[in-house]
């Protein structure tokens, strides 16, 4: 795997009130970025947490070079901390992972084999792991309507996604929403943009414990709503 050595990677963690599980979150992804001696920092966004997170980062990460960690005073969606994390961001590649999947061996791997092939890489789940039916008509629903209504053809909008830096940098690709929508977001800006994708199957890793902000009801309409303003807007 020496294609790993050449790897420039920032990856990115948001977290709100994940005190049980940021501690493992962010230490799953300094083993495997160090000891696959990457290129890599390690951007944790804490998106105005109101438990331990704060805490908990502090004592455990802020004195370890390769992490850097942004503390939001006000929570402001999960849009809003990645789209922190991106400006902050300094390496080549952007890879954006969620607190409650951690970084995999598995997974870094893929994304890193994968990196030269195309300027967006777009995972998708072989199974969505802990979703009630419900959970998945929602998804499937929400699959459905941006294929429909934005002329896309991926198989999961709302996983783990990895950018070229230059699509923001240079391609002028900015994020306007701050909650779910923002990922579909990138890639339809992407794709208006003239962006080459690649997408590949991943396997998820179960959610340990908690509840995922994207399964509330306020988050599932405020994501309707922020995909039909940006339809309606062009």
């Amino acid at each position: 795997m020496d294609h790993i050595m050449a790897f420039q990677v920032s990856v990115i963690i948001p977290a709100y009130n994940e005190e049980a599980i940021i501690e493992g979150a962010v230490r799953a992804a300094y083993d495997i970025l160090s000891g696959a001696g990457a290129d890599y920092e390690i951007i944790v966004v804490n998106d105005g947490s109101s438990d331990a997170t704060r805490e908990i980062l502090n004592r455990s990460f802020a004195t370890i070079p390769g992490i850097r960690i942004i503390h939001k005073e006000k929570n402001e969606g999960f849009g809003s901390a990645i789209r922190t994390g991106i400006a902050a961001a300094g390496r080549q590649y952007v890879l954006c992972v969620p607190a409650d999947s951690p970084l995999t061996t598995a997974l870094y791997a893929a994304f890193s084999s994968h990196a030269h092939r195309a300027d967006v890489l777009v995972s998708y789940r072989r199974e969505k792991l802990g979703y009630s039916f419900a959970k998945l008509l929602n998804s499937y629903v929400y699959q459905r309507m941006i294929s429909a209504l934005f002329d896309m053809h991926l198989r999961d909008y709302n996983w783990i996604h990895m950018y070229d830096s230059r699509i923001f940098r240079e391609g002028g690709i900015s994020i306007r929403y701050d909650g779910i929508f923002m990922l579909a977001e990138i890639l339809i800006r992407a794709q208006r943009g003239g962006f080459t994708f690649y997408e590949f199957e991943v396997e998820q890793t179960q959610r340990l414990t908690g509840i995922a902000t994207a399964s509330r009801p306020a988050a599932i309409l405020r994501t309707v709503r922020d995909m039909l303003v940006f339809w309606w807007r062009g």
